[in-house]
């Protein structure tokens, strides 16, 4: 319990230096993106490579990581069962419901808790591979074929588009980094003797920013999201806008319906519902399953922190791209965020 606690701690004053970066203006707001992408393209893959390569690949396909596995797939399904049958849902609306409900933070936040907290973040691999090879193409092709038929009366996607949809993940620079790195290990490659060690060197050097930097841009982003900043975006964007003069007049764009407003708010029982699914049931699956596997006490920390891990940010990027739920997906994803932590500082003080 001290250790998460300690390790908790650590998670928090790095988030808050992220945040006050922003919110003193050392840093203007936005920067978060800039940071998220070096994460993305360069410090998490070769994060990756560095933690896989070295894994003992029989202890990461173990009863644990089948627990955490297990109760994210059930609870993606029956989150979805909960949208489509119960609350109505259309059938696209109903699969970011179910995402919201399932789909964890692996990358963002998965790696630097797991590091933070169990001191490596092999546990997260399988992780990985399940929701960009499964999980993730398996919506897309959904959410297109649900478009298809609104556009089309009835009719699924070309199939050009459904091959779009499956090979996209095999484009994630994650998914590469998991794949090298898998590939390393049973090889049996001795990567330290490469090129003089400039690889091992190259990769260690990026693979120590990821968990640092994924931290620090998460606080700039909550700092940014904050009413005070926006505020002061808008004062500044209205100064410069004075300054410029006007821009030159663009035509108008036909304007959305309301319900097509991805800035309201998402209010009742589909919001709560989704937050206690991922909060609260999908932990609770982990713990059922891992005692039905014979997992006791501390063993079941890894499959419960995985699976209490937030809604991902990608489901409000699906959402947004696919123009459905939009608003449940990032108030999901904020209040999953935020709910994080009590959850496993709950789930350290009965397990451990």
């Amino acid at each position: 319990m001290a250790e998460v606690l300690a390790g908790l701690a650590v998670f928090a004053v790095v988030i808050a230096v992220g945040w006050a970066l922003v919110r003193f203006d050392a840093v203007p707001a936005g920067s978060d993106t800039v940071l998220t992408r070096v994460c993305f393209y360069a410090a998490t893959p070769a994060l990756l490579v560095t933690t896989i390569a070295d894994a003992d690949l029989v202890a990461v396909v173990s009863r644990q990581t089948a627990a955490g596995l297990a109760a994210e797939v059930i609870g993606v399904l029956s989150a979805f069962a909960l949208h489509y049958w119960v609350l109505r849902r259309s059938l696209a609306e109903a699969t970011i419901g179910g995402l919201a409900g399932g789909y964890v933070n692996a990358a963002n936040l998965g790696i630097p808790v797991l590091v933070v907290l169990l001191g490596e973040a092999t546990a997260i691999a399988p992780v990985l591979l399940l929701q960009l090879l499964v999980l993730s193409p398996v919506a897309f092709a959904v959410l297109d074929w649900a478009g298809a038929q609104r556009q089309a009366g009835g009719a699924g996607p070309e199939p050009a588009s459904r091959r779009g949809v499956w090979l996209a993940p095999l484009r994630n620079p994650l998914l590469l980094g998991v794949a090298v790195g898998l590939l390393i290990n049973l090889a049996g490659w001795q990567v330290e003797g490469w090129l003089g060690g400039l690889v091992a060197g190259s990769l260690d050097a990026l693979g120590s920013l990821a968990v640092t930097v994924m931290m620090i841009s998460l606080g700039m982003s909550l700092a940014a999201s904050s009413p005070r900043v926006r505020r002061r975006l808008t004062v500044a964007r209205v100064t410069r806008l004075r300054a410029d003069g006007p821009a030159p007049v663009a035509p108008l764009a036909p304007l959305a319906p309301p319900e097509a407003d991805e800035d309201r708010p998402e209010r009742g029982a589909a919001l709560w519902l989704t937050v206690a699914w991922k909060l609260l049931l999908v932990p609770a699956l982990a713990v059922g399953i891992g005692l039905a596997l014979g997992l006791r006490g501390g063993e079941l920390l890894v499959p419960v922190t995985t699976a209490a891990l937030p809604s991902a940010q990608n489901v409000f990027m699906y959402a947004t791209r696919y123009g459905n739920a939009k608003a449940l997906a990032r108030d999901c994803v904020l209040l999953t965020t935020a709910g994080f932590v009590p959850v496993e500082l709950l789930a350290a003080a009965l397990l451990t």
